[in-house]
């Protein structure tokens, strides 16, 4: 049995989390669209940053910090449905 995922299967997840995400803000619902999108965005650039060779760190703390503020701005949004 294997012990933990490997980075493409992150990577392969997230990406279909954030799909979902994307639907579910289109369909209406968006203020979990956009926590689920956040979550899975971010999830998506760690796994990515990860994977590169070269690690610069302004390209894992500027989509990280969208992310952040994404889920900050769905927390308050009013009366999101």
């Amino acid at each position: 049995m294997k012990d933990s995922f490997t980075l493409d299967q992150i990577r392969r997840f997230s990406l279909i989390v954030v799909i979902v995400g994307l639907i579910i803000g289109m369909t209406g619902a968006v203020r979990t669209g956009s926590i689920i999108l956040s979550l899975g965005a971010s999830a998506f650039v760690l796994a990515r940053y990860t994977q590169q060779k070269v690690k610069r760190n302004i390209e894992l703390l500027l989509p990280i910090m969208i992310c952040i503020l994404l889920f900050v701005l769905a927390l308050s949004l009013p009366n999101a449905r």
